[in-house]
């Protein structure tokens, strides 16, 4: 059913192509409706089609032949369950609402791309103060303090919920100014801070790199790092947490909630947890290309993953994760450890024959910066609850409760 290209669009010939049929049903399939065209914006006015729409073809198509075999594989990186215009994947690369991400982790702020992914460019729900801890709140803050981000998370984030009565407002507006005050809530818990006024990169950064900007010549490039970092965390379609996150959305939880299953989602070992794991990967590298292979290779040999390589969805490498590799070797070209850690990751890159993910990116950006022990996690929680905070809001503006059905495979009842 799936074909090689993964480009986001395909031409008539290529749409033909994958189908298996003429170029003249493309365009009888456009007039039935079937599929949506639009312009190439080629100068001979030829039409593009999206992929997803081929591919949904297909599935209808084959779901005819195999009843029930497409439903199986569309929980498991198959076909798409739902509709979404927030992430759109490309082959070796990923765009929010439309815009290049990789553009974006270069030039924009980690607050302009949560208005983009929540559609509030023009009222900017971050243009307020931000929100003050009440009392009771940082006397729990303090009682947790050491504690994991995500611990200290999902134990405040119900008090600060019962706190803010106007999150339970059901309109856009509300949406989004509550969406800007969780995303400034979990900055504090990451940071320590009780309090803040600028943005989330630099709140985080100041607390956690505690040089000040006049006494450190990196401090602008290494504010970029971090931006880029929380950027490229923000959304990724439907991970398991932006999937819980939308079940959750879709009985009309509040945003708060929604957070917070998320957060449950990003726990687990398979998911936010890969980021500690590179981290730690990372700390055992020793320089020495001989120890560090054996190191290696004794992991293969004991059964262990290499976290932070290889993603089912990026034959050629998760862009992102490549994205930030390429930004802390332009931004720190001469720091001994920085090369070391590069060396390390190009080591095992050549040994898995396989490529760096974000996990790993996050990985040497938390090294490069000097990051305290679970900021990595803090940056990739932080920014995907942009991306989940924009999945709620359409999840809401959809009105559809999710609620698939299993196949039985367990013993019948007895006659």
């Amino acid at each position: 059913m799936a074909f090689s290209s993964k480009k986001p669009f395909l031409n008539a010939d290529e749409a033909a192509s994958a189908l298996g049929v003429e170029v003249q049903t493309i365009y009888a399939y456009v007039s039935r409706g079937l599929l949506h065209s639009e312009s190439g914006g080629n100068k001979d006015r030829s039409k593009r089609y999206r992929r997803e729409d081929i591919e949904q073809l297909l599935l209808r198509r084959e779901e005819r032949s195999q009843p029930g075999k497409t439903a199986k594989a569309a929980l498991s990186l198959g076909q798409p369950v739902l509709e979404s215009s927030i992430t759109l994947l490309g082959e070796n690369s990923l765009f929010y609402r439309g815009k290049d991400v990789l553009e974006l982790s270069e030039n924009g702020s980690f607050e302009d791309t949560a208005c983009l992914l929540w559609e509030a460019e023009e009222t900017n729900p971050f243009g307020s103060d931000w929100p003050i801890l009440s009392e009771e709140s940082n006397k729990i803050l303090k009682l947790l303090e050491g504690r994991p981000i995500l611990d200290i998370s999902r134990i405040l984030l119900p008090f600060l919920e019962y706190e803010d009565a106007k999150a339970f407002r059901k309109d856009p507006k509300t949406y989004k100014k509550t969406s800007s005050s969780i995303l400034r809530y979990l900055t504090l818990f990451s940071s320590g801070k009780t309090e803040s006024s600028g943005k989330i990169s630099e709140t985080l950064l100041s607390s956690w790199n505690p040089s000040r900007k006049k006494e450190d010549p990196n401090f602008s490039s290494k504010l970029k790092l971090l931006e880029a970092a929380l950027i490229l965390s923000a959304d990724h379609e439907l991970n398991v947490s932006s999937f819980t996150a939308r079940c959750v959305a879709s009985s009309e939880a509040s945003l708060y909630q929604v957070v917070l299953a998320g957060l449950a989602a990003l726990s687990g070992p398979k998911h936010g947890l890969l980021t500690e794991k590179a981290i730690l990967l990372l700390s055992q590298a020793s320089g020495n290309k001989k120890k560090d292979k054996q190191l290696l290779e004794e992991k293969l040999r004991n059964g262990e993953n290499i976290p932070g390589f290889g993603h089912p969805l990026y034959k050629k490498g998760d862009p992102r994760g490549r994205k930030l590799i390429q930004m802390v070797e332009r931004f720190f070209p001469e720091d001994t450890d920085v090369q070391l850690y590069l060396q390390f990751l190009k080591q095992i890159q050549e040994l898995l024959e396989d490529y760096a993910t974000i996990d790993a990116g996050l990985a040497l950006v938390s090294k490069a910066l000097k990051l305290p022990k679970g900021a990595g996690i803090g940056i990739f929680a932080i920014g995907r609850t942009a991306g989940w905070l924009a999945h709620a809001m359409e999840q809401y503006d959809s009105g559809n409760l999710i609620r698939p059905r299993a196949k039985y495979i367990g013993n019948l009842p007895q006659e």
